[in-house]
């Protein structure tokens, strides 16, 4: 009997092991939803939403670079393009966001953000909608590089529209 319980003692410690592989690549980590830095992209999510992009600057480093699409902008030109998002739009909103942060082994860390955006333009009423996916690059506190892949093909269409209403007022 004794026998018969230390082996049911035994079966059961191993089963309840961790029995997962480690990866040691320079690429490989660990990610948290739960982290001061995920935290940080939420918080700005939420002032682009309201057209208040510019408390991104206590975070972002004074030279990092931020790319749309591949093409590059420094910290002003984001900042002032994410805000004229809201000059565009109406009810901007991020819907179902996911948020996330990885440290890898090589010790770059970044945070993944993507979701659906929509927005109600301010000169036709309709809605636009698209997807987006960004990372924000982190050295210590400070971000200092980002990247956003979204279509802008319908942003640039209703920026032109702006133009041409803020040409009309004009003449």
């Amino acid at each position: 009997m004794k026998k018969i319980l230390f082996f049911c003692l035994c079966t059961f410690y191993i089963s309840c092991q961790n029995n997962q592989t480690i990866d040691n690549s320079d690429w490989a980590g660990y990610s948290t939803q739960n982290d001061e830095r995920t935290k940080i992209v939420e918080k700005l999510a939420k002032g682009y939403e309201r057209g208040e992009f510019e408390i991104a600057r206590e975070y972002f480093s004074p030279d990092s670079k931020h790319m749309v699409n591949m093409q590059v902008f420094n910290v002003d030109q984001i900042i002032e393009g994410y805000n004229f998002h809201s000059v565009l739009y109406d009810k901007i909103q991020h819907i179902d966001p996911v948020v996330h942060t990885t440290k890898y082994n090589n010790d770059s860390i970044f945070t993944n953000q993507w979701a659906n955006w929509s927005g109600i333009s301010k000169i036709t009423g309709e809605e636009l909608k698209l997807t987006f996916h960004c990372w924000w690059k982190w050295e210590g506190d400070k971000i200092v590089q980002t990247q956003c892949y979204f279509e802008t093909a319908d942003l640039l269409k209703e920026a032109a529209l702006y133009a041409e209403t803020q040409n009309a007022k004009t003449q």
